[in-house]
């Protein structure tokens, strides 16, 4: 017998200890757990497809090549061809309903990146899903909606908007007439009862106003006017389930867009009730902000549109008149104490611009005090955007007096924010604390503020509302107290038996002044000021009158 060579017998010794390895402790023979056939997921029309290498086979005018095809078999085409050979498919006449969706699933699968975007818009199928939103099914319609809200990311795609499907024959139009895309979009919202339609046709008027021609297009398409119809229609009720709740979250998103970006952009939304409608909303919604069918992600983004729509529409008049009709600043107020951020940002925004009319200011006075002081000390929790957004909301606000003094009285401890917002002019706002009818605590309160106020130069407010006149008053804090804070030298003169320190600190800083020096000296001597006996000295120091 021959011998066999070595390296066979070292691989069959290989082979045995593997084997032995593989054997349980107990003698017995190993079993390797069995593996499920994982399930294959192919890509919408993937079809299997044998090609040969051949040349004769391979060379395209021998025969032809499309003759295994079907009519209504939707598949891939490779190269250049793959979304021709789908929008084809698309524009064919009598194409089964689930034959379409799959072409147009398929286009929105492919459509991941701009290069295929790019050539799916070449291929014309913005055109063939166009037509195909007044398709009789409604499967049909949500996808050729999904597909439109793919494509209008590229501006190619909203390019063809305009057009829609005018540019095809009318052999493939067929019945369904031909028009733009965007008021065929618009039409579903109203027309069509499917829950997923509306959500899918928002979507895509969201990704068409993502960018700032497609704003523009929107308003110039009337689009504007109907989903504003849309939402009078379907609020203040909340949305009872995920897609619609979507479908307004995206509407939303358009209209904030539109107003924000596009010239006359919010014009058709006014007389129609939509502010009044958006008002009511935000009033019904929970108190945990949780709308029914959405996540809380979505609940949140929902809330701030809403209040970003009322911002923006706010910078015309008649958007805040409305808004202010609507009892919007009560409403507004009640989401300075929202648990979002952005939430909390935008409804400071909304009622920045409430404030600009005279009636904002009295119903911010009436709702919004003890919020907006609330934020102004958060620190750093907020903001800064918010933080000085809500200084310019006080400081617009506080051009009313009785708004002025009410919020001075509520953020009288806190020096640092009464400077910020007014500056030298704080001590106009703090002076009538000063005054005999408010209890000693608050006079003492006002009286170590004044006395801050009264060392310290500062400009605070620059526009100066109300006026300083003159407004070298501003940089001599005590020329300031003299002109606009009514009878203070009789206040502080009246403080000195009960806080004698602060209130001689504050005339001592009032008598550097030529002015109110030479003021509190005829006051004393004309009998007009009992000065207490304990004071007397004092006052004679700074005035010259014993």
């Amino acid at each position: 017998k021959p011998r066999e060579p070595a390296v066979w017998r070292a691989c069959r010794q290989v082979g045995r200890r593997a084997r032995g390895a593989l054997q349980g402790r107990a003698g017995g023979r190993a079993r390797l757990p069995a593996m499920a056939a994982p399930e294959v997921q192919h890509l919408q029309s993937y079809r299997r497809h044998i090609t040969s290498e051949f040349l004769k086979d391979r060379y395209p005018y021998l025969e032809d090549i499309n003759a295994h095809l079907k009519p209504d078999d939707v598949a891939m085409a490779f190269g250049d061809r793959l979304y021709p050979r789908l929008v084809e498919q698309l524009k064919s006449p009598g194409m089964p309903a689930e034959k379409l969706c799959e072409a147009l699933r398929t286009i929105c699968d492919l459509c991941s990146n701009q290069e295929n975007k790019s050539q799916a818009i070449a291929s014309d199928a913005v055109a063939a899903a166009t037509n195909l939103l007044a398709h009789g099914s409604v499967d049909v319609q949500r996808d050729a909606a999904r597909a439109i809200g793919g494509l209008a990311y590229l501006i190619g795609g909203r390019f063809q908007m305009p057009m829609g499907n005018t540019q095809m024959s009318k052999a493939e139009i067929g019945t369904f007439g031909a028009g733009p895309t965007l008021p065929r979009l618009a039409k579903l919202l109203f027309h069509c009862n499917d829950e997923l339609v509306k959500m899918n046709v928002a979507q895509a008027f969201k990704s068409v106003t993502v960018f700032r021609d497609g704003c523009q297009q929107v308003v110039d398409q009337g689009s504007v006017r109907s989903i504003a119809q849309y939402l009078c229609a379907t609020l203040p009720d909340l949305p009872p389930s995920e897609p619609l709740s979507l479908c307004l979250l995206y509407l939303l998103q358009t209209l904030a867009a539109v107003t924000m970006y596009a010239s006359g952009g919010m014009n058709d939304l006014f007389g129609v009730g939509l502010i009044e409608r958006i008002v009511g909303f935000l009033a019904v919604v929970p108190q945990d902000g949780k709308l029914v069918g959405a996540s809380a992600e979505d609940s949140v983004e929902i809330l701030r549109q809403a209040l970003r729509v009322l911002w923006h529409c706010g910078n015309d008049p008649r958007g805040r008149k409305e808004f202010l009709k609507a009892a919007g600043v009560k409403v507004a107020t009640q989401y300075l104490v929202a648990g979002d951020a952005k939430v909390r940002e935008a409804a400071v925004c909304a009622l920045n611009v409430a404030s600009l009319e005279t009636q904002g200011k009295k119903d911010i006075l009436q709702h919004s005090p003890v919020g907006l002081a609330a934020l102004l000390h958060s620190g750093d929790s907020e903001t800064p955007y918010l933080h000085e957004t809500c200084v310019q909301l006080v400081r617009s606000a506080s051009e009313l007096p009785a708004f002025r003094f009410a919020f001075a009285r509520r953020i009288v401890e806190s020096s640092w924010l009464l400077e910020k917002i007014y500056g030298t002019c704080a001590l106009a706002a703090i002076s009538p604390l000063l005054r005999p009818e408010e209890d000693l605590a608050t006079r003492r309160q006002a009286l170590q503020v004044a006395a801050y106020f009264l060392t310290t130069k500062m400009d605070g407010d620059l526009i100066k509302v109300p006026p300083v006149c003159s407004l070298d008053d501003n940089q001599s804090p005590m020329d300031f107290a003299l002109e606009d804070c009514v009878d203070i030298l009789h206040d502080l003169v009246g403080l000195l038996q009960d806080a004698r320190e602060p209130a001689t600190m504050c005339l001592k800083a009032m008598c550097s002044a030529a002015r109110p020096r030479e003021e509190l000296a005829a006051l004393v001597s004309t009998g007009k000021l009992v000065v207490p006996e304990a004071s007397r000295k004092d006052i004679a120091a700074l005035t010259g009158v014993c």
